[in-house]
């Protein structure tokens, strides 16, 4: 086998030729390198805002089961309206009593912490950052504002135990049912907010089971009767204190 050896470069031309030639081979070889690190970016990033994505459409439905059971919100705090009223003045209150609670759904945040974790979310455009941040921001403002509605809803349920009145009794009731009237509002609000929000990336609210939410049986509902069908009913995620 015949090995060419390298002729040696007699003129300035010659040199200026093969150094040309190296330097394109290296700039070349540079270019392939960053053509092939942006489509693994754009590999990336497409992964990830899909993953971002189906979790907020997720959160988005859940928003949705909640507002479909406002009716029963509406109607079940005013009837504690009347029945805060009606143990101020001593009257009796009825013989079976179920106030049932709200719909409470944790918003999920694992997929977005993991696109911030692994580096994936800088793969994003400024404006679709700003985006994702102020979406999960409310979707944290709504599930902290759910927790507190449990809570109180937590002390109007002293009505189904048929307490003795007592001017006590009766600020607690009425504090509890002004607090309760204001988180329904703010979760409302919250849940408008992150719709508009949604809407301006391209995300709809997903797809969730239509069941029956607890506070949407009759008050004169049996407790027995509502644990009955609670395993109908209920769902991974909703929160239900008897």
């Amino acid at each position: 086998m015949d090995i060419h050896k390298p002729k040696p470069i007699r003129n300035w031309r010659e040199f200026l030729k093969e150094y040309a030639i190296i330097v394109i081979g290296v700039l070349t070889a540079l270019a392939g390198e960053q053509a092939v690190e942006k489509l693994r970016e754009r590999s990336r990033a497409a992964e990830a805002r899909a993953s971002v994505h189906a979790e907020i459409a997720r959160n988005l439905g859940l928003m949705e089961r909640r507002e479909r059971s406002e009716a029963c919100m509406k109607k079940r705090l005013d009837e504690i309206a009347g029945l805060v009223a009606a143990s101020a003045a001593g009257q009796k209150l009825p013989d079976t009593i179920w106030l049932g609670n709200p719909s409470a759904f944790i918003m999920q945040d694992g997929k977005y912490k993991s696109a911030l974790s692994s580096g994936n979310a800088s793969l994003f455009n400024e404006q679709e950052q700003a985006a994702y941040a102020d979406l999960y921001a409310s979707f944290a403002s709504y599930w902290q504002t759910a927790v507190e509605e449990q809570k109180t809803w937590a002390s109007l349920r002293v009505l189904e135990s048929h307490p003795a009145p007592s001017p006590a009794l009766d600020w607690q009731l009425r504090n509890a049912l002004q607090q309760a009237r204001f988180a329904r509002y703010f979760i409302e609000l919250g849940r408008r907010v992150s719709l508009m929000d949604g809407r301006a990336i391209g995300v709809k609210p997903g797809e969730t089971p239509n069941r029956r939410p607890t506070v949407c049986f009759p008050l004169s509902t049996a407790r027995d009767e509502v644990q009955n069908l609670l395993p109908a009913n209920n769902v991974v995620g909703a929160i239900y204190q008897p």
